[in-house]
């Protein structure tokens, strides 16, 4: 387990970054913390643990956990960054900077660039390996992404139906959800887009999934609060961008990674569906 320890990490990026070995006290206390962000600032150690409902213990080994000396550390490094963020509005306040500068564009690539890095420290190994054997494995795989996910499904499933022959997309327009949904088995598996905003459809899909004993992926940021439930293998990427637009750089290159890991666990049926494809444009005399 990798926690940051710079001043400069937020309470919330340390708890995202080690939430998968707290234990089951441990995460009341997170999930108190993601959902009341001020909390830190405004209550003392007793409040807190009385509204997280664990002990002060719990609450002192938690934060310990997280690489603070101790709560009141944490507190003051807390208040501290508040009242940093409060003068920079004041003081800086200032429109969308204008990215068409040679150096704002090298600042984009930089940013991007550490959150590849920053996904990649965080990324369970265990967690990559299930993924890559659930989705080989998959006799179909369903491919999901509502609103902004829609297109990173998209690319997931183009991707996908080169070297699997069921690929199927939820959603698929004009036909209802749930009657395309019907068809799940248990030796299907799910991989669902969930960057930023989750739809309660999403929510009802990977519930489904589970009950009908498919095997689950969610594909996220670590933003957003993070929900055990979600999925059985949940990677979450860094999409920190330098303005009001999220990065999508780590989705991306998380997406090809795992169609190239499962290409290769496919060996040789990956490249003769490869070579039958090509073949294919060939006899239609595609050249695209």
């Amino acid at each position: 387990m990798k926690v940051a320890t710079d001043k400069s990490a937020r309470l919330s990026e340390r708890i995202l970054e080690c939430f998968d070995d707290l234990t089951k006290s441990e995460r009341l206390l997170a999930d108190h913390f993601l959902e009341n962000p001020d909390s830190l600032v405004l209550h003392t150690a007793a409040e807190i643990s009385a509204q997280a409902q664990v002990s002060k213990a719990t609450t002192a080994r938690f934060f310990k956990r997280l690489g603070f000396p101790s709560f009141k550390t944490a507190q003051r490094m807390a208040r501290v960054v508040r009242d940093d963020s409060q003068h920079s509005k004041r003081v800086y306040s200032k429109p969308v900077p204008n990215l068409t500068g040679r150096g704002d564009l090298a600042d984009h690539l930089a940013s991007d660039v550490q959150n590849l890095i920053r996904t990649i420290e965080a990324i369970r190994s265990d967690d990559l390996k299930a993924a890559v054997t659930y989705l080989s494995r998959a006799e179909k795989i369903w491919v999901v992404g509502f609103g902004d996910n829609y297109p990173l499904a998209h690319f997931a499933r183009a991707q996908l139906i080169k070297v699997k022959p069921d690929i199927r997309m939820i959603p698929l327009g004009g036909f209802s959800v749930p009657e395309e949904f019907a068809s799940i088995r248990p030796s299907d598996s799910v991989l669902a887009l969930a960057i930023g905003r989750r739809t309660p459809t999403l929510r009802s899909i990977l519930q489904s999934a589970r009950l009908a004993d498919a095997k689950t992926i969610a594909i996220t940021d670590v933003a957003s609060s993070p929900s055990p439930d979600l999925a059985e293998v949940t990677l979450r990427c860094r999409t920190s961008g330098l303005t009001y637009f999220d990065s999508l750089a780590s989705p991306v290159s998380m997406i090809t990674y795992l169609c190239m890991a499962v290409a290769d666990r496919l060996g040789q049926n990956a490249v003769e569906r490869l070579r039958y494809i090509d073949s294919i444009h060939n006899d239609w005399g595609d050249a695209g």
